[in-house]
């Protein structure tokens, strides 16, 4: 994975990258998809790229409150996408070592999510 240093805050995510890896496995696992499956292939790559942006717009809000409302935002959205990748796999549409690794991507972006927002209403509990 090639990372980029452009000096904003959401760079020294790992749960940007996760996403981003995620949004972009989604592109190539929804440009395969049979005709036919147009607003699924919409919502999972909607979804995907959601998740990422959030974490972008929480990470470079300066106060937690802020930035907690973005991750909560993001975590719901890589939830979306995680269904999406369900419904994927379970009507057999791509391969399912492809779909899995993604949905893994789903699951650890999650959890990354959740530490995020745990922290920042810490801060904005003592804050």
């Amino acid at each position: 994975m090639t990372r980029t240093t452009t000096g904003f805050a959401h760079q020294r995510l790992d749960a940007f990258h996760a996403a981003m890896e995620l949004t972009i496995g989604v592109e190539g696992l929804a440009a395969g998809l049979p005709r036919g499956h147009a607003d699924l292939k919409d919502q999972v790559r909607r979804a995907a790229s959601a998740t990422m942006r959030n974490i972008t717009e929480g990470a470079n809000r300066w106060a937690p409150r802020d930035k907690a409302a973005r991750f909560v935002i993001a975590r719901g959205e890589c939830g979306e996408c995680d269904a999406a990748l369900e419904m994927v796999e379970r009507l057999r549409l791509a391969p399912g070592r492809q779909v899995r690794r993604l949905r893994q991507l789903t699951g650890r972006v999650a959890a990354m999510l959740t530490g995020l927002i745990q922290r920042q209403h810490r801060a904005d509990a003592t804050g």
